[in-house]
């Protein structure tokens, strides 16, 4: 963490910044090490909202940080939270709401600080965090409730169970990955600027289609209820249950029911890079069937064997490629909205 910002930390939120756990109903989780909040100024700004608004602000890195700073506020006197951070840091705060919640849960704020902020640009409260964060303090009325479904991820073997909104494997998990070790060398503007991700993604779509890139599909076995089965080499997965109007970006076909969303395609998918920019648009034919390769549509339940790794919001986990992973969305909760 750059030093401004521990000293900021030390100084101001050690480890509450503002108020008590009782002083309101809305508690604030700030990351500082998210890319859009991570400058002394915006944090200082932060922390003069908080007080203002007698609101209680923490400052959390990570999950155990997001967990003892929740603990402090009993579920039934939290009406309001707010995540300043990037989508990870919304995941790991709906698994600790998840794994101890209560009889009810606090509506969600989700305020963008991160590269990607796929939850918060889904709610469209992915810009401007600072003035979306002071707008919710002081004219809450301006926001509207959104329920969204949140993904369980649960293998019984290995008693594994994780949260998330949006999953990513196959290819999409590799390309995730190799993009944070990219980030992590910490050379030049290319690498931890704002067209970071971009750039490096396109660099391994020019070596893919040179033929040039290593990545192996995983054999996997998926089976999604009426939507149909699949028992090949997947080359492409994603999974959500965010709703993606706002963007261009939409890779799932509108049929089926329930609220888990899927796209996976086979390693033997015909005319696949043809397709591709079609495919995340939303707009596959309705030729491109699991006969063909491709699965994509809503379901209720979905089951995976041969899953050894994913990305759930940005955040990289593993799994025992040999046992089923069964995925549901009975859990929803509030989120606000504009």
């Amino acid at each position: 963490m750059p030093s401004h910002i521990e000293a900021l930390v030390s100084e101001k939120c050690s480890p509450v910044d503002a108020g008590s756990p009782n002083a309101s109903d809305t508690t604030i989780l700030v990351n500082p090490r998210s890319f859009r909040v991570r400058d002394r100024k915006r944090m200082e700004q932060i922390q003069a909202i908080a007080r203002d608004s007698d609101a209680t602000a923490h400052i959390v890195h990570g999950p155990s940080d997001i967990a003892e700073a929740l603990s402090l506020h009993p579920a039934r006197g939290l009406k309001r939270l707010v995540i300043i951070g990037g989508d990870g840091t919304v995941q790991a705060a709906i698994s600790t709401l998840l794994e101890n919640s209560g009889t009810s849960l606090p509506k969600l704020l989700a305020l963008g600080g991160g590269r990607t902020n796929f939850t918060a640009r889904d709610l469209g409260t992915h810009d401007q965090p600072i003035v979306r964060l002071k707008t919710a303090l002081q004219s809450p009325e301006r926001f509207r409730t959104e329920p969204r479904a949140i993904l369980r991820l649960e293998q019984p073997s290995t008693g594994k169970k994780l949260y998330g909104l949006f999953v990513a494997g196959a290819l999409v998990d590799h390309v995730i990955r190799d993009c944070h070790q990219y980030r992590a060398q910490n050379r030049g503007w290319l690498r931890t600027g704002h067209p970071s991700s971009l750039w490096r993604v396109l660099q391994l779509a020019g070596t893919g289609r040179l033929g040039r890139d290593a990545y192996a599909a995983p054999p996997m076995q998926l089976n999604a209820g009426c939507l149909g089965q699949m028992e090949q080499p997947i080359r492409l997965m994603v999974l959500s249950t965010l709703q993606h109007e706002r963007g261009l970006i939409n890779p799932y076909a509108d049929r089926g029911l329930g609220d888990i969303r899927i796209t996976a395609i086979s390693n033997n998918a015909k005319r696949f890079w043809r397709s591709l920019p079609s495919l995340l648009l939303g707009r596959g034919k309705a030729s491109q069937s699991v006969d063909g390769g491709y699965l994509s549509g809503r379901c209720e339940s979905l089951t995976i064997r041969g899953l050894q790794s994913v990305c759930i919001d940005g955040q990289e986990w593993d799994f025992c490629a040999e046992d089923d992973v069964i995925i549901s969305a009975d859990d929803k909760i509030d989120f606000l909205a504009q």
